[in-house]
């Protein structure tokens, strides 16, 4: 019998698989993490890629808008905004002139005290203001793209004179890998903006890890083009949360230099799909089945499914905050089936979160998904076609019960590794 950690929440489970049975384990590669995050943030702010210093494109008197992450993203910003106002005071602008806009897109807003334990001292510093992208009094129309889609941003953000975002470049299921522009496009977009982008044509055409020829990426830089982003800070994290790599600079360039460290980071070569895939997820993502859920992506989602046709992802996560965005749920629970829910998505269309339920429904189609260790009820998973079991252990067993040859792949960063099928 041997013993695999699998992260789940804050607290890992130890999982005992039997000697007989089959298994690969699909760990993102090894790298080290940066001795000194501080000095490597601001080093990266002092040596941009395809920029001028952030304190030479500022001038004293202008408005600026630093666009940080909201709380289902862990990064260090609480040592990233403090630089970032370092240099922006070093350039003239006054700390009353700075506004942080926290990057909600379609999430909840952060609670003060929330902000307070993401950011640390410096919420005492600057204005703190959430992004709401269904208040039309909070947001301003910049027209379309060349392709109709609106460009509705925040309005602090859109009339600010220069616009800063931080972010973490990680797997994402749309933009290919997260980061760069998107916090911008998406994370202060309107609901417009962000309905007419995460439709179903879209997702048709979007992968995990693939950002060249991505249509979802091209509206993400032309929207931010329209907008104007003038300066980044992003980092690449292990799945531990260690930084590894920070660049800044232009939202483009600092971005593609950025996601070659990434790839070599999460793109991980394996054998064979698994019939069993144990997917696990840290905090925060575990905070809510909508976050949680997404340990299922890489495993459906990469050039190739690593789950076979038939077989089961089981993915362990508590979900203290419940389903998340509810949108998703009103879907899955109307439809008569999961081709049902695929019909619903494809025919009437679903607002920014509601995404959620065809991409669950498409991962149905290739293998059953049990949640454990989960505080949501047996019922309110069932009813989005979601199996339950009150430990992973338990899931497990059930399962290698019901297939004794089954081969079992465990991830256990759901979320940022990248399996890929060797050919």
């Amino acid at each position: 019998m041997k013993c695999y950690p699998i992260p789940c929440g804050k607290k890992p489970i130890e999982l005992e698989i039997p000697d007989y049975v089959p298994v690969e384990w699909v760990e993102s590669h090894s790298m080290k993490p940066v001795p000194n995050v501080e000095k490597a943030i601001e080093e990266a702010i002092h040596h941009p890629f395809g920029s001028s210093q952030l304190r030479d494109l500022v001038k004293p008197g202008q408005t600026v808008a630093i666009i940080v992450t909201d709380i289902t993203r862990k990064l260090p910003e609480e040592i990233i905004l403090p630089l970032l106002i370092k240099e922006l005071l070093a350039g003239g602008i006054k700390k009353s002139d700075i506004t942080a806009v926290i990057a909600t897109g379609t999430h909840r807003p952060n609670t003060a005290e929330e902000l307070k334990e993401k950011f640390g001292e410096v919420v005492n510093e600057i204005t703190f203001i959430n992004h709401d992208a269904s208040n039309s009094k909070e947001l301003l129309n910049l027209g379309k793209t060349t392709n109709g889609i609106p460009l509705v941003f925040n309005r602090t953000v859109a009339q600010s004179d220069i616009r800063i975002s931080s972010g973490v470049i990680e797997t994402h299921l749309f933009a290919g890998y997260s980061g760069g522009v998107k916090s911008i496009a998406v994370g202060v977009a309107g609901e417009e903006t962000i309905a007419a982008t995460h439709n179903y044509e879209m997702l048709k055409q979007t992968r995990l890890g693939v950002t060249e020829g991505n249509e979802f990426r091209k509206f993400l830089t032309e929207a931010t083009h329209a907008l104007g982003l003038h300066f980044i800070v992003n980092v690449v994290q292990t799945g531990k949360k260690d930084v590894v790599k920070v660049v800044a600079g232009d939202p483009v360039e600092a971005f593609q230099e950025g996601v070659k460290t990434a790839r070599n980071l999460y793109e991980v070569e394996i054998e064979h799909p698994g019939d069993i895939v144990i997917s696990g997820v840290s905090h925060p993502k575990s905070l809510d089945l909508y976050q949680a859920s997404r340990a299922g992506n890489v495993v459906v989602f990469g050039p190739k499914p690593v789950v076979t046709k038939g077989g089961v992802i089981l993915i362990p996560a508590p979900c203290e905050d419940g389903c998340g965005h509810p949108g998703y749920c009103d879907i899955m629970k109307r439809a008569d089936d999961v081709d049902d829910i695929i019909a619903i998505s494809r025919e009437e269309g679903f607002a920014p979160g509601e995404q959620k339920a065809l991409i669950l429904a498409w991962i149905l189609k290739q293998a059953r998904i049990v949640m454990t260790d989960c505080l949501l009820p047996e019922a309110t998973l069932k009813e989005l076609y979601l199996e339950s079991a009150p430990t992973l252990q338990e899931a497990l067993n059930q399962e290698l019960k019901k297939n004794p040859k089954a081969r079992v792949v465990l991830i256990p960063d759901g979320l940022l590794t990248l399996p890929i099928i060797k050919n």
